[in-house]
């Protein structure tokens, strides 16, 4: 039986995705700007064989007909927040099993500065980093960074010549035996073996030297969740885990062999990228009080704050539409995973829908036995890889699947029961796959390549 992968998906902030739920008596998301709150957290994670906390980011909040609602403010929605790449170091200080996946933007970010910094994370992590590659759509961050706003598919035109760049910078710089550390011969690194680089791209130019020597990874893993026909093609050429959008096992399934079909075309092989969907679970003595909290949960949510949400996420104002109109029609130049996501319903259907789920995907609730033969018969009929859990309230929702799920998932054989270290990429492939694998594109930027392609 197939063991899954198993991560958290968290954000630098005080709501979630269940816009309203912060001020649940249980929910201590509240204290995001206290190093104590996450350092427990991870420690929680990995005391549940948890292989990943995953960071999201947004510098964007929610704009309604160009003014920003009070109910923002009033309900957190997306602001305030904290940079989370600032919080690795600290986690992985007190961790040694769980791996970091964190988001940074290629449409706002620079590519030598952010490489720079995943290889400094790289470093001090052990190999234990994965970069959630994004392109942003909210034309607010566009304003705030005194950018034009960028259409949809040349976004990913711009993310593919920034990861091109970013491959020749992890890969093409240092050679494998360039840092020699040799205090008798007075020589840290060999300088014949150190290549400065070039790239002229259609968005990026950059010459020079990576001034960071090779991590244990050299390029982060790579992570993506584009749900579009030009997100899908992208993550097809270079993401090696890919989040997908998906509220039951009929639409995941057709997602996941899309994606591993995708795979195989790009000359990569239908298990070069691993499939995870989200995952939230709610549990009980019985199924009926599990509902019952469930619904206590959902309570929480403030409508117009969810609606709030949406529009960041999207650009599109579900209030403004027609609801018996089919969302089929709805068309956007922004974030379209969660436009897609409702193409088959209602107007009003989608609008209830997300005010409801907010991002969440899977919700499972019963008993910790039923919630596990849940998660069995999902992964048996749609072949994930794994889950990336996202809280109901922290860290209650975190105890409950550690103490009381997590053990039914490792007798169950669906969740391994040993820790042992190894890189995140080694995590998803196994011993000794701690770099990209010569199938992936951004092999071909290494020095030996490139002398092939020169000679």
């Amino acid at each position: 039986m197939k063991q899954i992968l198993l991560g958290a998906f968290e954000i630098n902030q005080v709501n979630l995705t269940s816009q309203g739920l912060w001020a649940h008596p249980d929910q201590n998301t509240f204290r995001y700007k206290q190093l104590d709150y996450w350092m427990d957290l991870a420690r929680l994670l990995e005391r549940g064989f948890f292989d990943f906390l995953f960071l999201a980011d947004s510098y964007g909040y929610p704009v309604l007909r160009g003014e920003t609602p009070a109910v923002t403010f009033e309900q957190a929605v997306e602001i305030p927040n904290n940079d989370p790449m600032l919080l690795i170091p600290a986690l992985a200080a007190v961790t040694s099993d769980l791996h970091f996946a964190v988001t940074a933007s290629t449409t706002f970010e620079e590519p030598y500065s952010n490489a720079r910094r995943f290889a400094t994370l790289d470093h001090l992590t052990e190999g234990r980093i994965g970069w959630n590659v994004v392109t942003t759509s909210s034309a607010v961050v566009a304003e705030l960074f005194g950018r034009g706003p960028l259409p949809h598919d040349e976004r990913y035109l711009r993310a593919q010549d920034f990861l091109d760049l970013s491959y020749k910078l992890f890969e093409g710089s240092w050679e494998d035996g360039s840092v020699l550390v040799d205090k008798a011969a007075r020589r840290y690194a060999d300088p014949g073996m150190v290549h400065p680089i070039t790239h002229d791209g259609p968005y990026f130019t950059s010459h020079g030297y990576f001034d960071s020597e090779p991590s244990p990874q050299r390029t982060p893993l790579i992570l993506q969740a584009g749900a579009s026909s030009t997100g899908r093609a992208f993550a097809a050429a270079n993401a090696e885990m890919v989040f997908l959008q998906g509220k039951d096992s009929a639409m995941l399934a057709r997602q996941v062999d899309d994606l591993r079909e995708a795979a195989s075309s790009a000359g990569r092989g239908r298990e070069a990228i691993k499939a995870i969907s989200g995952l939230s679970v709610v549990t009980g003595s019985s199924r009926a009080q599990a509902e019952d909290r469930l619904e206590e949960y959902l309570s929480w949510v403030d409508a117009d704050a969810a609606r709030a949400y949406y529009a960041m996420m999207t650009g599109v104002d579900l209030a403004a539409l027609d609801p018996d109109a089919s969302f089929s029609t709805v068309t956007t130049e922004g974030g379209r995973t969660q436009v897609d996501r409702y193409k088959d319903t209602t107007v009003r259907d989608a609008a209830a829908d997300f005010i409801r789920r907010g991002m969440r995907e899977l919700i499972l609730v019963g008993t910790p036995l039923e919630v596990a033969d849940q998660i069995g018969g999902i992964v048996e009929e749609t072949d994930l890889d794994g889950f990336n859990y996202t809280p109901f309230v922290s860290p209650g929702s975190y105890t409950d699947l550690v103490d009381l799920v997590v053990p039914e998932l490792q007798r169950a054989g669906l969740m391994r029961t040993e820790r042992k270290p190894d890189t995140f990429r080694e995590r998803l492939f196994g011993d000794g796959m701690a770099h990209l694998p010569s199938e992936h594109p951004g092999s071909r930027f290494r020095p030996a390549a490139m002398s092939e392609v020169d000679g």
